[in-house]
């Protein structure tokens, strides 16, 4: 079955309204901090850092506006999507994918196109926790309770997991583009095309995890972490080397075998239709 859904599903609107106005309200409170942001030359103060953090913060801020429009529960909310009690089996995939994804990214990238592997470039392993903390809190991490915790369960209400998530996907990629615009942003240095392909497919990974954790998006949050935070952890160049066009196109193609692969072993339902463990 797929993830729980009774408390998400937190309005009474249809599926397809909650997507629309879940969408709207997400870009309108995002949108309107990251322009205030751009236009009002904080740059990387303080200020202006608060404003690109709370942007970040619209899909779980909407989320819990709904919520509390439809007088539900945000604790039991809580309850359901911060479920920690997960089998182990859930954290490491969720810490070990985003790790094969770049290892074999920088393989093909070292035997085919003759990259060089860069180990001065790199930050020091001890130093990866402190990255995929700041991640969580700051960059990224927080955004799942809303995509994954809140507007999927919802639309698997009417749509298979497969079309959930790429749904979801599509929405996730449309936020980003603001930045994309923004001069001073990673996304703003990423060709686009890679980069709204990259969200789309990993949306489809994250769905997968989200509902073998039983809706819990913790696992999806440590995944959504590392991917951003091992950038800076790419064997050939590093963060530079991982947003050049050829690194990044490597690491999609690499994904969209991984996910490619999902979907024809676990179908449309991407297997949730089995008891999640």
């Amino acid at each position: 079955m797929p993830a729980r859904s009774s408390v998400v599903a937190a309005t009474d609107w249809s599926p397809r309204a909650t997507l629309l106005g879940y969408t709207v309200l997400t870009y309108t409170i995002s949108w309107s901090l990251w322009s205030v942001w751009a236009i009002s030359e904080t740059g990387a103060t303080f200020t202006g850092t608060v404003l690109f953090v709370l942007g970040g913060l619209g899909p779980f801020a909407a989320s819990a506006i709904l919520l509390r429009e439809s007088d539900r529960s945000l604790r039991a909310w809580f309850r359901d999507i911060f479920e920690v009690h997960l089998s182990l089996r859930y954290y490491v995939l969720a810490l070990v994918i985003p790790v094969a994804l770049f290892f074999g990214a920088a393989v093909i990238h070292v035997i085919f196109f003759d990259g060089g592997v860069t180990p001065e470039l790199l930050p020091g392993l001890i130093e990866y926790p402190l990255f995929l903390g700041f991640v969580i809190l700051f960059g990224g991490g927080l955004e799942e309770p809303g995509w994954r915790g809140y507007l999927l369960p919802a639309l698997q209400e009417a749509y298979s997991p497969l079309t959930a998530g790429l749904l979801v996907g599509v929405v996730w990629a449309g936020w980003h583009l603001p930045l994309v615009f923004i001069p001073g942003t990673i996304q703003h240095t990423l060709p686009l095309g890679l980069y709204l392909l990259q969200l789309v497919e990993l949306s489809i990974l994250l769905t997968w995890l989200t509902n073998r954790a039983n809706g819990s998006v913790l696992p999806a949050i440590l995944l959504h972490a590392g991917g951003n935070a091992l950038l800076n952890y790419y064997p050939v160049g590093g963060v530079t080397g991982a947003t050049t066009p050829l690194g990044l196109g490597l690491l999609v193609t690499v994904l969209t075998v991984a996910v490619v692969a999902l979907v024809i072993a676990t179908g449309t339902s991407l297997g949730a239709d089995r008891p999640a463990r």
